[in-house]
């Protein structure tokens, strides 16, 4: 898969999660069976803008030919999905959330695995890349 249509997928994925934890907070908890108070759904909104800016991100970057800006767009997504399957892991195997919690801790790890993989060949592909810069 390119890097192009794996920031595209990922982008429409963060962009669904975000606008719906943004719009309904308190239906999308139940929906995983968390239970949500104001502060709760609160929250939710919050870590809804932070998947809406990673949509974004995704979506307008999905084209970049400029490894340093790939590999760091890369490393980031990397990091925030690696720290979201160790939060829905840690979730769904302690019962603070249903079954439907394993499904986004699926998620999160092939999110991880992809970004991983793209942090590694863009890394390749930069180390090839040689200066044109005059002597």
């Amino acid at each position: 898969m390119s890097r192009r249509a794996f920031a595209s997928i990922a982008a429409v994925v963060s962009l669904v999660n975000g606008i719906s934890g943004l719009i309904a907070p308190v239906a999308l908890a139940s929906f995983y069976g968390v239970t949500a108070d104001s502060q709760t759904a609160l929250a939710g909104q919050l870590l809804a803008g932070s998947y809406i800016g990673y949509g974004v991100i995704n979506w307008t970057t999905r084209g970049c030919t400029d490894a340093a800006l790939c590999r760091g767009i890369d490393a980031g997504n990397v990091v925030a999905w690696a720290v979201g399957a160790a939060i829905w892991i840690y979730a769904a195997s302690t019962g603070l959330s249903n079954t439907v919690g394993w499904f986004g801790a699926g998620l999160a790890v092939v999110f991880t695995l992809g970004w991983a993989y793209f942090v590694i060949t863009d890394r390749a592909l930069g180390s090839r890349v040689l200066s044109g810069a005059p002597r």
